[in-house]
C-alpha cells in the first residue's frame, strides 16, 4: 500500500482538504449517536464549467487522486489498515459477484487494480462483517462500472448484513444506486461503513439507505468520499422516469436510519436542467434520528443538507419520545456542524430550480445547526431554513450569504448568526475560497462562546478561538 496515493488533494477554501480515510481517526456510527445526543443536550474530476467563468481549479474538490502525503488534522482520513483474517483476492477477469456472494463472515474481498463490469443483477454481500476494498488503497485504480444496466437495487448491495465495510473503490454509472444499504429478512444492515469511495453519475441516489422487511439500519458511517453528478451523468439521470421525476437523484438518501455519521466528504453537482428539483446532497428523513453531519463540502447542489421532508409521514417512531412535546417528526435531534455549502456555477443558478437551499429542516425536531458556512455567488431560495410545526431547532454561529428563515410554523432559537453576508466577507468567494477576509468585521470573533463547546474545532480541524469566528472556518 502506498498511503501517499490514497488521498485526493482538494485545493479550495484557502486550505488543503483531503478525502481518503482512517479506521480509527473518526467516530463510528455509535459514537455519532453519542455525539449527537450530547450536543443536543448541551477520475475525470475537474469541475465542469459553463463558459461564463473560467475553470475554477480551486473549486475542484476533485478526488483527482493526485499525490498527497499528509492526512487531514487528527488522522480523520487515512487509509484503512491492512486486512486481517481471510482475504479473497479478485482481479478484473474473475467472477467478482461470486466471490462476494460466497465470502464468509469476517472475510475481506480484495480487488486488484482494474475496471470491473458489473452485471445487471449487481453485486451482493451475503455475510456479516465482510469488507470489500481496493487492494492498492487507491480508489482511482479500482473501478466498478455499472454501465447503467442494473435491473434493481444498487451496483453494490448490503442486504440485511451487519458490519459491512466498503472502501477504496470508484463506483460509477449505476442505473439506480451505486451502493444500496437495506434491511433484509436476516435483519438490519447495522454498522455499515462506506469509506474513501468515489461515486460518480448514479441514475438515482448515489448512496441509498432503506428500511425493509421491518428492519432499519443504524450506526453507520459515510466518510472521506467524493460523490458527484457530472454534466454527462446529468443527461442520463434526466432520461429516467421510473419515479415520476426526471431528476430523481441525490448524494446520500436515508430512510428511518439512526446514529449515522456523514463526515469529511465532498458532494457536488446534484441538480438538473429541467423543471424537476433534485434530492439533497445529504438527506435523512422518514424518522431518522441522531444523525451527525460534519466537515462536509457541498458544491453546486440544488439542495445541500436536509433533515426531514414535508409534514410527518409514515416514518419511524421511538418509544422514548426523543423530542419532548412532539409526538411525530420526520427527523429527531441530530447535529449539522462545520459544513461548507457553496453555490458557484452559473448553470446551476440558471436551471429552473436554481439553488433551492443550503441547509433545510422539515419537521425536524431538536436539531442543532452550528458553525456552518452557506455561501453562493447568487442568492438561493434559502441559505438555512426550518419548516413545519414539528421543526424545532437551535441555529448557532452560522454564516450565510442568503436568508435564514422560518416557514410554515416552524420555530428555532437563533444565536449570533450572520445572514445576507456580502461576497466581501470572504477572501475570494468567486474563486471558491470561503475563508473569512481580514476585514470581515461582522464575522471575525463574533460567535457565541457556546459554539466552542458544540464545535470545538472547525472545518479544517483547527481549534476555534474564544469568541469564535462565525461559519465553518476560523480565520
Amino acid at each position: 500500500m502506498q498511503p501517499s496515493r490514497v488521498y485526493a488533494r482538494l485545493s479550495l477554501l484557502g486550505l488543503t482538504l483531503l478525502a481518503g480515510c482512517d479506521s480509527e481517526g473518526g467516530a463510528d456510527g455509535g459514537a455519532a449517536r453519542d455525539a449527537a445526543m450530547s450536543l443536543d443536550a448541551a477520475g475525470a474530476d475537474a469541475a465542469p464549467t459553463d463558459g461564463a467563468r473560467p475553470p475554477q481549479d480551486a473549486a475542484r474538490p476533485d478526488g483527482g487522486d493526485t499525490d498527497a502525503s499528509t492526512p487531514p488534522p487528527g488522522g480523520a482520513c487515512a487509509p484503512l489498515p491492512a486486512p486481517s483474517g481471510m482475504v479473497i483476492s479478485v482481479g478484473p477477469r474473475d467472477d467478482l459477484a461470486a466471490a462476494m456472494a460466497s465470502a464468509p463472515a469476517g472475510a475481506t474481498v480484495s480487488l486488484a487494480d482494474g475496471t470491473y463490469d458489473v452485471p445487471a443483477a449487481g453485486l451482493w454481500v451475503r455475510a456479516d462483517d465482510v469488507t470489500v476494498r481496493g487492494a492498492s488503497g487507491d480508489r482511482a485504480r479500482v473501478v466498478l462500472d455499472g454501465g447503467y444496466r442494473q435491473t434493481s437495487g444498487g451496483v453494490l448491495n448490503v442486504y440485511g448484513r451487519r458490519g459491512v465495510t466498503i472502501a477504496h473503490l470508484t463506483i460509477r454509472r449505476a442505473r439506480y444506486h451505486a451502493v444500496h444499504v437495506t434491511g433484509g429478512p436476516t435483519g438490519p444492515s447495522d454498522r455499515a461503513r462506506l469509506y474513501d469511495l468515489h461515486v460518480a453519475d448514479p441514475g438515482e441516489q448515489a448512496i441509498k439507505i432503506n428500511s425493509n422487511d421491518g428492519n432499519d439500519n443504524d450506526d453507520g458511517e459515510i466518510a472521506c468520499s467524493l460523490i458527484e453528478l457530472t454534466d454527462e451523468g446529468r443527461a442520463v439521470v434526466m432520461s429516467h422516469t421510473s419515479s415520476g421525476s426526471r431528476c430523481y437523484t441525490g448524494g446520500v438518501d436515508a430512510h428511518r436510519a439512526r446514529g449515522w455519521a456523514i463526515r469529511d466528504n465532498v458532494i457536488r453537482g446534484f441538480w438538473c436542467d429541467n423543471g424537476d428539483l433534485s434530492e439533497h446532497g445529504i438527506h435523512f428523513w422518514r424518522g431518522g434520528r441522531d444523525t451527525l453531519v460534519e466537515r462536509n463540502l457541498l458544491v453546486d447542489n440544488a439542495r445541500g443538507i436536509g433533515f426531514g421532508l414535508g409534514m410527518p409521514g409514515p416514518g419511524r417512531t421511538y418509544d422514548d419520545a426523543p423530542c419532548a412535546g412532539i409526538a411525530s417528526a420526520e427527523h429527531y435531534r441530530g447535529v449539522i456542524r462545520n459544513n461548507v455549502v457553496l453555490g458557484l456555477r452559473d448553470a446551476l443558478f440558471d436551471s429552473p430550480s436554481g439553488m433551492d437551499l443550503g441547509i433545510g429542516l422539515e419537521s425536524a425536531c431538536d436539531a442543532v445547526v452550528v458553525h456552518n458556512t452557506v455561501a453562493s455567488l447568487r442568492a438561493p431560495f434559502s441559505s438555512i431554513e426550518w419548516r413545519w410545526p414539528a421543526s424545532r431547532a437551535r441555529v448557532i454561529n452560522n454564516l450565510a450569504t442568503g436568508r435564514l428563515r422560518p416557514r410554515d410554523g416552524a420555530s428555532a432559537e437563533q444565536t449570533t448568526n450572520l445572514e445576507n453576508a456580502s461576497a466581501g466577507t470572504f477572501e475570494d468567494l468567486a474563486g471558491a475560497s470561503a475563508r473569512l477576509a481580514a476585514g470581515a468585521a461582522d464575522a471575525l470573533g463574533r460567535g457565541d462562546a457556546e459554539g466552542v463547546t458544540l464545535a470545538p474545532t472547525d472545518f479544517a480541524g483547527e481549534t476555534r478561538g474564544n469568541p469564535p469566528d462565525l461559519g465553518a472556518l476560523e480565520r
